[in-house]
């Protein structure tokens, strides 16, 4: 299961990474089949949905705490401070955890308002991310 990773870059500036969630075989709803897979459980300590109208772009931003953001309606294109820049669609996962530096931002990238949904995390998930099937 992909996500984009927005992290602090040593430089003081934000980059980007491609990372994939380490999944396990669970049996987390019994009784259903096994045959599925998931994550660790990640703490958190609230979910909030944020809407964006239509011509929104933000300011360079830090993450406030750790923000794990999944993208509802709308496109959203995010840069980060070595130029990069990541177009995101509905069902697209992204974990903020530039915490410190330059940061990053974000505006809407086809005209329309855009949706999020974001988990606030108590704290950087363990970063050893594999390389399962998406």
């Amino acid at each position: 299961m992909k996500f984009v990773n927005i992290c602090s870059s040593a430089n003081g500036g934000s980059q980007f990474s491609d990372e994939f969630w380490t999944l396990s075989d669970c049996d987390f709803t019994p009784p259903s089949p096994r045959g599925y897979n998931v994550t660790e459980t990640m703490g958190a300590t609230g979910i909030l949905m944020m809407h964006h109208p239509s011509g929104y772009k933000d300011e360079w931003h830090c993450a406030p705490v750790p923000v794990l953001g999944t993208v509802l309606s709308g496109l959203v294109r995010i840069e980060t401070s070595d130029g990069d820049t990541r177009l995101l669609s509905p069902g697209d996962q992204f974990l903020a955890a530039d915490l410190h530096g330059s940061g990053h931002r974000m505006e809407e990238a086809n005209g329309q308002a855009y949706d999020l949904a974001l988990v606030l995390l108590d704290g950087i998930p363990d970063m050893r991310f594999g390389r399962q099937s998406e």
